[in-house]
């Protein structure tokens, strides 16, 4: 059996570098973002009391953000919080709060849910400083009541990789967006692994690979799989692409 050569765009912890090591898998770590996540406005959150609330997150970060400061910032058992992916609302439901995801996970059907559900409460849409999607137009057009809080700020880290892989594991759009902007493209036959379907989305949308979404949210089971996926690839016969003239 060949053993796979695999791009990580992250660094990872401790327990999935260590299992990888024991399979003797060669792998590179390569953090593609930076986040500093930002202290809440405790003045802005109090003003609302206890008060039901509705939250809006389009990404993990600020699913984490939220799970954080749930206490400081006064979420509560009456708030909803509307997400995009399943890994967000398994985020979210830590919160003891009720978690809503979109049909799709994108930000029109999103829009679409919170428009749907509106009973006139203000909503509150914690994001990073580069929103990738068009939610807050699309909220205005509705007519919803809203307004953002930036929670978090995401910083490219770009580097060029001049080496090839056999897979190519991705954890957010923002990484994938990094790893593009530094001249980076992934090889033509290997395949990408995405955690979620916001990631594949946006893997789809920039690079002509196969792309696979992990069925797996946590971290480690999400770099089993995408081994298991790009073996199985590696172990399958070539196509004989032999013309033969009788």
């Amino acid at each position: 059996m060949e053993l796979p050569s695999i791009f990580i765009g992250r660094k990872l912890s401790s327990l999935s570098r260590k299992w990888l090591e024991s399979e003797q898998i060669k792998f590179i770590e390569q953090p593609l973002i930076r986040i500093n996540y930002k202290k809440p406005l405790l003045a802005f959150f109090k003003s609302y009391g206890d008060e039901p609330k509705k939250w809006v997150v389009t990404s993990s970060y600020a699913a984490y953000w939220l799970l954080r400061f749930s206490d400081k910032i006064g979420l509560n058992e009456k708030d909803k919080v509307y997400c995009l992916s399943e890994r967000q609302q398994s985020i979210l439901k830590e919160c003891n709060v009720q978690a809503v995801r979109s049909k799709s996970p994108n930000a029109k059907s999103l829009a679409e849910l919170i428009i749907s559900e509106d009973t006139g409460l203000k909503v509150i849409y914690l994001r990073g400083n580069k929103s990738l999607n068009h939610l807050p137009e699309q909220l205005t057009a509705g007519n919803i009541d809203w307004q953002a809080v930036e929670v978090y700020q995401n910083t490219a880290i770009e580097i060029f990789l001049n080496e090839v892989f056999d897979g190519y594991l991705f954890f957010s759009p923002s990484g994938i967006k990094s790893y593009k902007q530094a001249g980076n493209f992934p090889e033509p036959k290997a395949d990408i692994l995405a955690i979620g379907n916001t990631t594949a989305q946006a893997a789809w949308k920039e690079f002509p690979n196969r792309v696979l979404v992990s069925p797996e949210q946590e971290e480690l089971s999400f770099v089993k799989y995408a081994i298991q996926r790009i073996k199985e690839k590696l172990d399958e016969p070539e196509a004989d692409s032999r013309v033969i003239v009788e």
